[in-house]
């Protein structure tokens, strides 16, 4: 913005210095003519004088010589006074108008063409920094912190930020060294301890038993009001079925979240959940299975598939991905038919017989993970209903 003030401003220094020029034109020699005539006249008058005087000349040739430097005086000042009004004849306004829209539209014209030129160079210049600086891949970014790490191996963010990237690439097991060597160096560090938790849960079908309620235990002791920590201990408490307790631990949870937060509608829709639960009076329920026929295609019957993971689960029709009921079984050890029950319930307070409108699934996982990961394949049935303890035909 201010190159343009300032090159708007030397275009109005600019007109207003052409206008004045313009109408004020330089002075004329023609001036200094008519002086210099009539000093000459003088001068020859002074000099016919003393010929007189000295009697070179006579009173009549005197007279006649006068009157003859009279009217040659009296000449060239006439052609002084044209020349003078000719050369101070002001030029038109018109043409000093025409003269400044020129002089803004050409320099205007000048200086974008040179601006456009300059801002098209600087953003190739850019875009091709930009370019060059492309955000390196996941599986570069392990290759890049295992190589600092080698250069200093007792780094625990470096280690943390390992196990974080080694969990989004799926690799479980690394994930969760990495974050023991990151636990062995800083273990007061909270955020690594919520990570570390959620990351052998998840090696463990979502179980928060054992390590992982020790771990959530100490993130608790060094900061009571981690809110990721809360929840993570309120399902701690859900899987001993300590359900006041899960309530209390995750209503705290939500009170220290952000209220832009996408987190607390889950939570929230978690707690409603959990208090319809405690206010029902369930009667004992009857027990309902959902078996499934799977049939594989050849090409998985290969030997390269033989220790791929076969995921068979239920999950609800609408609301959260999380199965209901699961059964976690290798290519190689699968017989074609499976039957989820009460017993293949992920959550104790959620069996798979108080669950109705469901979907049936059959994943095909290299890894085995809980979640789906990219190159995973999978097969899904049309609603059905658990009370009807159905029977689905699926297809991988």
């Amino acid at each position: 913005m201010s190159l343009y003030l300032w090159f708007t401003l030397m275009l109005v220094v600019s007109a207003l210095w052409l206008i004045w020029f313009l109408c004020r034109p330089l002075k004329t020699s023609a001036l200094n003519l008519e002086k210099s005539n009539i000093v000459l006249g003088r001068q020859k008058q002074a000099e016919l004088e003393q010929d007189l005087q000295s009697d070179l000349i006579d009173k009549q040739v005197f007279e006649q010589a006068k009157d003859e430097i009279v009217q040659t005086l009296s000449i060239e000042i006439k052609q002084t006074s044209d020349t003078i009004d000719s050369t101070q004849q002001s030029v038109p306004i018109w043409l000093i108008a025409l003269i400044v829209v020129f002089l803004f539209g050409a320099s205007l014209f000048v200086y974008r063409s040179l601006t456009s030129q300059s801002i098209t160079a600087q953003n190739v210049a850019t875009m091709q920094t930009l370019q060059a600086q492309k955000p390196p891949t996941l599986a570069q970014s392990i290759v890049s912190i295992k190589k600092r790490l080698k250069e200093k191996p007792d780094d625990a963010k470096a280690w943390r930020i390992l196990g974080l990237a080694l969990f989004e690439s799926d690799e479980i097991s690394q994930s969760l060294e990495a974050y023991e060597r990151s636990y062995q160096l800083a273990p007061k560090n909270v955020e690594m301890l919520v990570e570390y938790a959620s990351t052998l849960a998840t090696s463990q079908n979502n179980q928060f038993t054992g390590r992982v309620s020790t771990l959530v235990r100490e993130a608790l002791e060094i900061n009571a009001n981690s809110s990721d920590a809360l929840y993570l201990a309120g399902w701690v408490a859900l899987s001993v079925q300590q359900f006041d307790l899960t309530q209390k631990l995750w209503q705290k949870a939500l009170s220290l979240l952000p209220e832009n937060q996408p987190e607390r509608v889950i939570l929230q829709r978690m707690l409603n959940e959990l208090s319809q639960t405690q206010n029902e009076d369930i009667q004992p329920a009857q027990q309902h299975q959902v078996t499934l026929n799977i049939t594989l295609s050849k090409r998985l019957h290969q030997a390269e598939f033989q220790n791929h993971y076969l995921m068979i689960y239920v999950k609800a029709m609408r609301g959260r991905p999380m199965p209901i009921a699961i059964v976690k079984i290798k290519v190689k050890d699968f017989a074609g038919v499976v039957t989820l029950t009460d017993e293949n319930s992920v959550m104790s307070t959620r069996k798979l017989s108080q669950s109705s409108k469901v979907l049936a699934v059959v994943r095909l996982s290299k890894s085995g993970s809980a979640i789906r990961q990219v190159g995973d394949i999978e097969a899904v049935s049309q609603v059905i209903d658990v009370r009807d303890d159905p029977t689905v035909e699926l297809k991988l």
